[in-house]
Protein backbone atom coordinates (compact mmCIF):
# COMPACT_ATOMS: atom_id res chain seq x y z
CA UNK A 1 0.00 0.00 0.00
CA UNK A 2 1.41 3.64 -0.75
CA UNK A 3 -0.55 6.45 1.04
CA UNK A 4 0.57 9.64 0.59
CA UNK A 5 0.31 13.08 2.59
CA UNK A 6 0.38 16.36 0.42
CA UNK A 7 1.71 19.65 1.41
CA UNK A 8 1.23 22.72 -0.86
CA UNK A 9 2.45 26.25 -0.60
CA UNK A 10 5.39 26.10 2.38
CA UNK A 11 7.13 29.77 1.24
CA UNK A 12 10.19 30.76 2.93
CA UNK A 13 13.45 32.70 1.93
CA UNK A 14 16.57 31.56 1.85
CA UNK A 15 20.01 32.47 -0.51
CA UNK A 16 19.54 30.64 -3.55
CA UNK A 17 21.23 31.40 -7.17
CA UNK A 18 24.32 32.15 -8.95
CA UNK A 19 24.26 35.75 -9.45
CA UNK A 20 25.90 38.00 -7.14
CA UNK A 21 22.64 40.06 -6.07
CA UNK A 22 21.09 36.93 -4.81
CA UNK A 23 23.67 35.67 -2.99
CA UNK A 24 23.29 38.57 -0.56
CA UNK A 25 19.73 38.61 -0.89
CA UNK A 26 17.13 36.14 0.81
CA UNK A 27 14.82 34.87 -2.62
CA UNK A 28 11.16 33.18 -1.99
CA UNK A 29 11.14 29.76 -2.26
CA UNK A 30 7.53 27.82 -2.77
CA UNK A 31 7.79 24.41 -1.42
CA UNK A 32 5.01 21.24 -2.56
CA UNK A 33 5.78 17.82 -0.85
CA UNK A 34 4.53 14.63 -1.28
CA UNK A 35 5.46 12.22 1.45
CA UNK A 36 4.86 8.39 0.77
CA UNK A 37 4.33 6.39 3.85
CA UNK A 38 1.34 3.87 5.31
CA UNK A 39 -1.42 5.07 7.61
CA UNK A 40 -1.48 1.10 8.41
CA UNK A 41 -0.84 1.86 12.32
CA UNK A 42 -2.22 5.56 12.56
CA UNK A 43 -5.46 4.60 10.73
CA UNK A 44 -5.74 1.91 13.73
CA UNK A 45 -4.20 3.88 16.37
CA UNK A 46 -5.76 7.64 15.69
CA UNK A 47 -2.24 8.70 17.33
CA UNK A 48 -0.27 11.08 15.77
CA UNK A 49 2.68 9.60 17.06
CA UNK A 50 1.76 6.93 14.30
CA UNK A 51 2.10 9.51 11.05
CA UNK A 52 4.15 12.06 10.24
CA UNK A 53 3.18 15.08 12.34
CA UNK A 54 3.57 17.30 9.23
CA UNK A 55 2.96 20.48 11.38
CA UNK A 56 6.48 19.70 13.08
CA UNK A 57 7.67 18.49 9.42
CA UNK A 58 6.95 22.02 8.06
CA UNK A 59 8.21 23.83 10.92
CA UNK A 60 11.48 22.60 10.50
CA UNK A 61 12.04 22.52 6.36
CA UNK A 62 11.14 26.40 7.29
CA UNK A 63 14.10 26.52 9.70
CA UNK A 64 16.48 24.32 7.50
CA UNK A 65 15.27 26.84 3.77
CA UNK A 66 15.70 29.67 5.73
CA UNK A 67 19.33 28.94 6.52
CA UNK A 68 20.39 27.60 3.44
CA UNK A 69 23.02 28.80 1.18
CA UNK A 70 22.86 27.05 -2.18
CA UNK A 71 23.80 28.07 -6.03
CA UNK A 72 21.46 25.51 -7.15
CA UNK A 73 17.79 25.00 -6.69
CA UNK A 74 18.94 20.90 -7.95
CA UNK A 75 21.62 21.04 -4.70
CA UNK A 76 18.58 22.63 -2.20
CA UNK A 77 16.55 19.81 -3.43
CA UNK A 78 18.59 17.47 -2.33
CA UNK A 79 19.83 18.42 0.76
CA UNK A 80 16.16 18.96 1.68
CA UNK A 81 15.56 15.45 0.45
CA UNK A 82 18.22 13.49 2.78
CA UNK A 83 16.46 16.00 5.46
CA UNK A 84 13.08 14.86 5.15
CA UNK A 85 13.94 11.10 4.47
CA UNK A 86 15.93 10.82 8.21
CA UNK A 87 11.89 10.18 9.36
CA UNK A 88 11.53 6.94 8.58
CA UNK A 89 8.49 6.89 8.68
CA UNK A 90 8.39 8.46 4.92
CA UNK A 91 9.56 6.15 3.09
CA UNK A 92 9.77 8.14 -0.29
CA UNK A 93 9.47 12.35 -0.98
CA UNK A 94 8.80 14.10 -3.81
CA UNK A 95 9.52 17.88 -3.61
CA UNK A 96 9.11 20.50 -6.29
CA UNK A 97 11.09 23.67 -5.33
CA UNK A 98 9.62 26.78 -7.13
CA UNK A 99 11.68 30.39 -7.30
CA UNK A 100 9.41 32.59 -8.37
CA UNK A 101 10.80 35.91 -10.66
CA UNK A 102 13.61 33.76 -11.57
CA UNK A 103 13.69 34.81 -15.34
CA UNK A 104 12.13 38.13 -16.28
CA UNK A 105 10.52 36.20 -19.51
CA UNK A 106 8.37 33.67 -16.76
CA UNK A 107 6.58 33.45 -13.81
CA UNK A 108 8.81 31.50 -12.10
CA UNK A 109 11.62 28.17 -12.44
CA UNK A 110 11.06 24.95 -10.13
CA UNK A 111 12.56 21.67 -9.96
CA UNK A 112 10.91 18.08 -8.81
CA UNK A 113 13.42 15.43 -6.70
CA UNK A 114 11.90 12.41 -6.53
CA UNK A 115 14.17 10.29 -3.32
CA UNK A 116 13.57 6.68 -1.50
CA UNK A 117 14.36 5.27 1.92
Amino acid sequence: MKDSIIIKNIESLCLIGINHDEKINPQPIIINLKLFTSFNKASQSDQIIDTIDYSKLVKSIKEFISKSKYNLLETLGDKLAKKILKNKKIKEVEIELIKPNALIESESVSVIITRKN
